[in-house]
């Protein structure tokens, strides 16, 4: 018999918007959404409906229980709570790719004061499209910041929702604590061994934008010509064979956060909208809070990564106004600080609030059509 009412989204263990997808055995007049056991919001139907989506429309930043509540004619049908969702603010969706360098936050970039070692910086406002880097083309040791890309691999080649496989407790290790143990044990079961699946998830990280990754050894020259610069101010003499860049990861971050919005290269290529709310959801519960994360009041869904000669974050900061993508990285072979980092980050994070601000454009359109359609279209009753 089929349940009174079901909800298909949001599902537990996914950073949300206000996102609702929702189906009804009999047509409801009204839906109340709950946060927390408090009445949030009603929507009202001109007529009953049996099923639709509704949203973004913005949920609190933090940790939450949803609850959606089905009404007809003053009667409640029925009533499904999830757990374990964190709420994300209605800009969250809002995603202009990045294509525009401002030249004051470029030229500002360039002096802004760093470490006394090699660092590296890559700044996005996805409200605006604006973006600003400084050395984002240098190649640093990666340390734990690929385990985004085998995150990103993972969900595209997992056929089944993550919670519900055996791949998502080594996931979890991977993301939330950073376990390297437990990343070998992702690309093992995604490419038959570490070689097999570090391979998978070069090229992966490559068709994105990302081309000066390596996870595996055998590094191949490329370069993303988009805005803002690629450029390489002062590279660090990093040892084989795990490399990134402040760009690859601010790109492969981004695409992460389109995918969310039902857009970008990443979606076409297999990350669903629920795929990435749920890497948001990795993202934004790790043990450590980072070089970005302490320096906002905001969700800040973030991959941190350091060795002794190196501290490195990337992290999309979901402010109301809009997401910011923030990539920093350090490289001391004598021992890089966190909190050199740490003060880097933030004055990263300060310039993306402040210098890349912009009368919102209009979104363009994606080159190619969507391979699958996307689920959450508005709903219009």
């Amino acid at each position: 018999m089929a349940a009174a009412l079901a909800v298909d989204v949001p599902r537990a263990y996914e950073a949300n918007p206000g996102l609702v997808q929702f189906r009804a055995a009999q047509g409801v007049d009204a839906l109340e959404i709950k946060v927390d056991g408090r009445r949030y919001r009603i929507v009202d139907f001109t007529r009953p409906v049996r099923r639709g989506t509704l949203g973004p429309f913005g949920l609190p930043s933090r940790d939450l229980r949803l609850t959606v509540v089905g009404w007809r004619d003053g009667r409640r049908i029925g009533q499904v709570a999830v757990g374990n969702v964190t709420g994300l603010p209605k800009a969250a969706m809002d995603v202009v790719p990045v294509r525009t360098t401002p030249p004051k936050a470029q030229a500002r970039m360039r002096v802004m004061a760093k470490p006394s070692y090699p660092s590296a910086g890559w700044i996005a406002n996805l409200a605006t499209g604006r973006g600003a880097s400084y050395n984002a083309g240098a190649r640093f040791t990666a340390a734990s910041t690929v385990k985004l890309p085998i995150l990103i691999t993972a969900l595209m080649r997992t056929r089944a929702d993550l919670p519900d496989t055996a791949l998502w407790g080594p996931v979890q290790q991977m993301i939330r604590s950073s376990s390297n143990d437990a990343a070998n044990q992702v690309l093992t079961m995604i490419g038959g061994s570490t070689a097999g699946g570090g391979a998978m998830v070069t090229r992966v990280a490559r068709s994105l934008g990302a081309t000066r990754t390596d996870v595996a050894a055998g590094y191949l020259p490329g370069q993303d010509r988009r805005a803002p610069p690629n450029a390489v101010a002062d590279q660090p003499d990093v040892p084989c064979c795990k490399h990134t860049t402040a760009h690859d990861m601010g790109v492969l971050m981004q695409a992460v956060v389109e995918a969310a919005a039902g857009r970008g290269k990443a979606r076409r290529m297999g990350l669903t909208g629920r795929d990435a709310r749920v890497a948001l959801w990795l993202l934004s519960h790790t043990a450590d809070r980072g070089l970005i994360d302490p320096w906002t009041p905001w969700v800040t869904a973030h991959k941190i990564g350091f060795v002794d000669r190196a501290w490195h974050d990337v992290g999309a900061v979901f402010t109301p106004k809009g997401t910011l993508i923030v990539s920093v990285m350090t490289d001391n072979p004598g021992g890089a600080s966190e909190s050199a980092g740490a003060a880097y980050g933030q004055r990263l994070l300060a310039l993306a609030r402040a210098g890349l601000n912009a009368p919102q454009a209009a979104p363009e359109p994606d080159p190619e059509p969507e391979a699958v359609p996307d689920p959450l279209e508005p709903f219009r009753p």
